[in-house]
Order: structure tokens, then C-alpha cells, then sequence
């Protein structure tokens, strides 16, 4: 048992801040699944991820409380220090399961609060210890798809605003803010993580899940413009109604546009993704914490292109959500199973030692 509580503290202390990532796969597929008349997935993955927030949470403070040098080293680190970005839009993605299958906007409205108060927490924390670090890695070595999240984080808060909107028109604006603010964000840092891409080496081992967000951040960005647009009317107030008028045609080109990109994406994603375990010797089956940065995005760009749908009436692009809400079930399954195996196979081995041991 002595040897269980060991490992239990080495893991806490070396608790990835992406592992909320988690939560935010989770929830997404549960979404996209609500919205494809699935109640027998999505809501069991509601309670999972409810159940997978409380339990990153209790590690989480557990982490702060008893190994604050190591929380305080992981915000300073170019590497792991966007992953804390993942705490934001878990928080809201879970908030967004809440509305559309429990219909709870209460609790979600505390979470909406909640998740405004991490933002700000976590945006001005993490690129403030990153600006005026001394030591700082080359550009190669310290960034990579993670720092998408900040762009996913900040429109989680967008998407969670609009679907908060018709009971509180005032998160609305919030939206409207924070849909603009992730805009911005995206260009500058698909920039650096193009260019790094494009001009330094790129080992199999470096190819990991999180690329993939490079499309996942369209995907929210794409989901939270549809919702501005599917919300333009609902319950708004005047100011809102005003705003709205200047600003809808503006809003409906810029979400077409990054849905565009992140579509233009996939394809590279997908060789790179092959090229990684044919010629890079990166096993298939192997569980990948970071693979979670994977199944977000394709999550995401299914249910992000069918509001889309929803919001502009191009319903050509209809097929696109229906193979990729399946995808993204498999895919989820797939990185569960490796998630619960990986959790058995070291209770199995801290047994075993405790036996050996006695």
C-alpha cells in the first residue's frame, strides 16, 4: 500500500496542466453526439465528465498545495505552460453539456462566472511569466500546438456566452469580445507555429496530439461566430440588436473564412499523423496523454460545421458533421480504453510490489 501512495504522489506532482484536455474531449463528443439524437452517448459522457472535472480538480489543488514550486515551474515553462489554458475550456465545455442535456443554465451561469475568473487568471499569468522569463528556449523547442488553447480557451468563453445569452443577454457581449480577441490570437500564434513547421525539423516523436488544435481553434472560433449568428435575435437587448446589425455580415465572413482554414488543415494533420507511425516508428496502439489535444478538435469540427450549417444555410456541407461525429466516437473510445487500462495496469503493478513486499 506504502508503494501505491508513492506512485499516487509522484503523479500528482508531476500532473500535466493539458490533462484537462480531457474533460474538454469528453464534453465535445458528448455534445456532438446530443445534437445527432444519441442520449445513449452523451449523456453517459456527461456524468464521466463531470466525474473527470472533480477528479483533475482534487489533483489539481492537491498539486498546488503540496508541490506549489512545481505548479509555479510548469507556468513558467514555454512547453507545459499553455496546458493550463485547458482548465478555461474545460470548464466552459462542461458548462455548454450542462445547458444542452441537463437544460441547467444556473449552474452553468456559475461556471460561466467561474470560467471568466480563470481566464483572466491563467491568460495574464502564463504570458506574463513567459514574456519576462530570462531564460527562454528556441523557438522550435518551445512552442507547439498547446498554445493554441489559449485561442480555444478564450472562444470557449465566447461559445458559453452565446449559449448563455437568451437568460443572460449580457453575456452575449462577452461573447462578441471574446470571439474578436481569439481572432486576433489565432493569427499571431498559427504564425510562429507555421513557421516553426515550416523551417526546423520536425521529429515523429514532436508530431504529437496537439497539432491538431492548429485545426481545433478554428473549430471553436467557427462554432462560437455560428452561435453570435444563430443568437443575433434571441432575447437581446437593444444595444446587443444594434450591434449586431453593424457588425452580422462581418461575422459571417470571418467564421466561413477560419472554417475554411481549419478544413484546409485536416489533410495535412492526417499525413503528418501517418508519417509520425510508419516512417517515424511511433507504436499505433499506445496511450498518449496528449492524444486528448486530438480528439477535441474532431469533436469540435463537427459540431462547429453544423452550426455553421445552421447559421448560414449551407447545407452542402451537411455530410461533413455526419462522418466526423462518428469519428470522433471512435476516436474517443480509443483514447478512454487507453486511459483505463494505463490507470488499472499501475494499480495492478502497486499491488503486486505491496505483495511482494509483505
Amino acid at each position: 500500500m506504502d508503494s501505491f501512495w508513492v506512485k499516487l504522489k509522484y503523479e500528482t506532482s508531476n500532473l500535466m496542466p493539458s490533462y484537462f484536455a480531457m474533460v474538454m474531449a469528453t464534453g465535445i463528443v458528448s455534445i456532438a453526439a446530443y445534437f445527432y439524437n444519441m442520449p445513449y452517448v452523451s449523456i453517459p459522457l456527461l456524468y464521466i465528465n463531470i466525474a473527470a472535472y472533480a477528479m483533475l480538480w482534487v489533483f489539481t489543488l492537491l498539486r498546488l498545495m503540496l508541490f506549489p514550486s512545481d505548479y509555479v515551474k510548469d507556468l513558467k515553462d514555454h512547453s507545459r505552460a499553455p496546458g493550463f489554458f485547458t482548465l478555461i475550456a474545460a470548464n466552459n465545455t462542461l458548462a455548454v453539456q450542462l445547458i444542452l442535456i441537463m437544460h441547467n443554465f444556473s449552474v452553468s451561469y456559475t461556471l460561466f462566472l467561474f470560467g471568466i475568473c480563470l481566464w483572466f487568471a491563467f491568460q495574464y499569468s502564463v504570458f506574463t511569466y513567459l514574456m519576462i522569463g530570462k531564460e527562454k528556449p528556441a523557438l522550435e523547442k518551445g512552442i507547439n500546438g498547446t498554445w493554441l488553447v489559449a485561442i480555444v480557451s478564450t472562444e470557449s468563453v465566447s461559445v458559453l456566452g452565446a449559449r448563455l445569452s437568451p437568460n443572460y443577454p449580457y453575456a452575449y457581449t462577452v461573447g462578441i469580445i471574446m470571439y474578436f480577441i481569439g481572432w486576433i490570437m489565432y493569427i499571431v500564434i498559427i504564425t510562429m507555429i507555421s513557421y516553426r513547421l515550416l523551417f526546423f525539423k520536425l521529429d515523429p516523436q514532436d508530431a504529437t496530439g496537439p497539432y491538431w488544435i492548429n485545426m481545433g481553434a478554428t473549430a471553436i472560433t467557427t462554432l462560437a461566430g455560428s452561435l453570435l449568428l444563430i443568437y443575433e435575435n434571441t432575447h437581446l437587448s437593444a444595444v446587443n440588436q444594434e450591434l449586431m446589425g453593424h457588425l452580422y455580415t462581418f461575422i459571417s465572413g470571418t467564421t466561413l473564412m477560419i472554417w475554411g482554414f481549419g478544413s484546409w488543415w485536416i489533410p495535412i494533420l492526417i499525413i503528418i499523423g501517418v508519417w509520425r507511425h510508419t516512417r517515424g516508428g511511433v507504436k499505433f496502439l499506445s496511450y498518449d496523454p496528449q492524444f486528448w489535444g486530438a480528439v477535441f478538435p474532431i469533436g469540435m469540427y463537427a459540431v462547429s460545421t453544423l452550426m455553421l450549417i445552421r447559421a448560414t444555410g449551407l447545407l452542402q456541407l451537411a455530410i461533413i458533421p455526419h462522418i466526423f461525429v462518428y469519428t470522433a466516437i471512435v476516436a474517443w473510445i480509443y483514447q478512454f480504453s487507453g486511459f483505463v487500462y494505463v490507470i488499472v495496469k499501475k494499480l495492478m503493478n502497486s499491488y503486486i510490489s505491496d505483495s511482494v513486499i509483505t
